[in-house]
């Protein structure tokens, strides 16, 4: 039996359990438990590792991801509420490197995330040649689509629209399997309601449409505020949360939203 507690980070969910060196296959094991149907059901699994602190975290189609802005603060929270931490501050080493936390309250839970700077560098998006794909317009089937792409703590690729009932929605797995990126792109689609506000939809790779990215909300911001669209404190609207996203003068990007706690069980891994 696994202990799993089942959070969610403004409705992108997650099962997270303690490390355990007899797991053999992490892998294998996000596929059973994120299935919706026959699992738990999530977008992803978190292993805690503790001394130092430490996250893993695998998509539910078992493959592995760097780093979610919105798994690290359940991450957080998780730690923070087990006592694994004793400061409120915390260090947490991702797939990307360290990052910090800092839980602001515990009653609702709320915390800030360091997520670094954005790189527009080809090859951190594994893009093999040299042209621009920040405002670089690529064919997808029959339709002609302009692409902002960087990496914000993942791959993402963040697309403007005048409203959500556009026709290049249908496009979203295309455009996250498109030959351009070899290991593929998480896709955002925004739209601006004012220069302090966005709303996203965002199709993660590895997971399909999610309701919620962490990463995702800051790559749209930045990509927003690079294009002239918004300022640098801006407020993400998702359907189940919101989060908020701010760039320093020196192009530090942090993020501040809700963790929640769904529900904890024990989890039979032989089913």
């Amino acid at each position: 039996m696994i202990h799993v507690k089942k959070m969610h980070g403004c409705g992108n969910d997650f099962c997270l359990i303690s490390f355990d060196p007899y797991v053999m296959d992490y892998s294998a094991l996000a596929q059973k438990i994120c299935d919706r149907k026959l699992g738990i059901g999530a977008d992803g699994l978190i292993i805690v590792k503790e001394n130092p602190l430490e996250m893993i975290i695998y998509n539910k189609d078992g493959s592995r991801s760097p780093m979610s802005g919105n798994g690290i603060r359940c991450f957080a929270k998780y730690a923070y509420d087990l006592g694994l931490s004793k400061k409120n501050k915390l260090e947490i080493i991702t797939g990307i490197g360290k990052v910090e936390a800092e839980v602001l309250t515990s009653n609702p839970f709320q915390c800030k995330i360091e997520m670094g700077k954005p790189i527009f560098n080809n090859s951190m998006l594994s893009i093999d040649d040299e042209l621009n794909c920040f405002g670089r317009t690529i064919r997808v089937k029959d339709r002609y689509v302009t692409i902002h792409s960087l990496f914000m703590s993942d791959i993402h690729t963040v697309i403007f629209l005048d409203d959500f009932d556009s026709p290049v929605l249908d496009y979203a797995e295309d455009i996250s399997n498109y030959p351009l990126f070899r290991k593929k792109t998480n896709v955002d689609f925004v739209y601006i309601v004012n220069k302090e506000t966005i709303k996203i939809k965002t199709y993660e790779r590895g997971v399909g449409w999610t309701l919620a990215s962490g990463s995702g909300a800051a790559a749209s911001v930045v990509a927003s505020q690079k294009l002239g669209y918004t300022k640098t404190l801006v407020n993400v609207l998702n359907e189940f949360g919101q989060i908020k996203i701010e760039i320093t003068k020196k192009g530090i990007v942090y993020m501040t939203g809700p963790a929640k706690e769904v529900f904890e069980c024990d989890y039979n891994e032989e089913v």
